[in-house]
């Protein structure tokens, strides 16, 4: 009921736009107002997301969470709905913020999840609990569970490498971050947590120089 009360209200505004302009203007009132309203639709349908997302690849959480808050609220379904929210819940995770993640993420019923949305889910609990500091073999348990449903995804392989060197299978790790690239390149966020979990790999190995390339390699994307 609520995603049909939302259609109609952003119809019933989208509408009213050149109405009440015209009644008020006349003719250019109405061409503007309906020219507001194309504009709005066109915001909530194709510019948001992609600015939301924009905003996760560069970094800035904080805005990306707060766009995917307004398509929360503006979704006119189900599904478009626990994608704004399991990206919230990702914006919190890379932010640090993982009682609000795991508070999201809860609030999902993932027996209502496709294959898709559940590995974003499985990833995003197992990233909760590495940046927590919990039992690192739950995590990895989560993160292969999500690579075994959506294995050609590189973010889903970085995960899976950060919870491989938490329970000390450093050699898995290192295999797994170097083959995030086979499929091309990495956008320069991603692949400067690649170049970090190597030099936290190479560090444990002992291997002081290779370290120290992949931190400086991070620094270089991090930029």
């Amino acid at each position: 009921m609520r995603f049909l009360l939302r259609i109609v209200g952003t119809v019933v505004v989208l509408l009213g736009l050149p109405l009440v302009g015209g009644a008020l203007f006349a003719r250019g009132g109405a061409l503007a107002g309906l020219g507001i309203s194309i504009l709005a639709l066109l915001w909530i349908w194709l510019w948001l997301p992609r600015v939301a997302h924009s905003a996760f690849e560069a970094g800035s959480y904080t805005v990306a969470a707060r766009r995917y808050r307004w398509l929360e609220w503006l979704a006119s379904s189900k599904s478009r709905e626990r994608a704004a929210r399991l990206s919230r819940a990702g914006c919190a995770v890379a932010s640090g913020d993982v009682a609000t993640a795991e508070r999201l993420l809860a609030a999902i019923d993932i027996s209502t999840l496709v294959a898709a949305e559940k590995a974003v889910w499985l990833n995003n609990r197992a990233c909760a609990q590495l940046a927590a500091g919990a039992d690192p073999a739950a995590a990895l348990a989560l993160a292969d569970e999500a690579g075994g449903l959506r294995p050609d995804v590189p973010a889903l392989q970085h995960t899976r490498a950060m919870a491989l060197i938490a329970v000390g299978r450093v050699d898995d790790a290192i295999a797994i971050l170097d083959g995030m690239r086979t499929g091309g390149e990495l956008p320069p966020r991603l692949e400067a947590d690649r170049c970090r979990e190597l030099a936290r790999a190479w560090t444990q190995k002992g291997e002081a120089a290779y370290a120290e390339d992949y931190r400086l390699r991070a620094e270089a994307y991090s930029r």
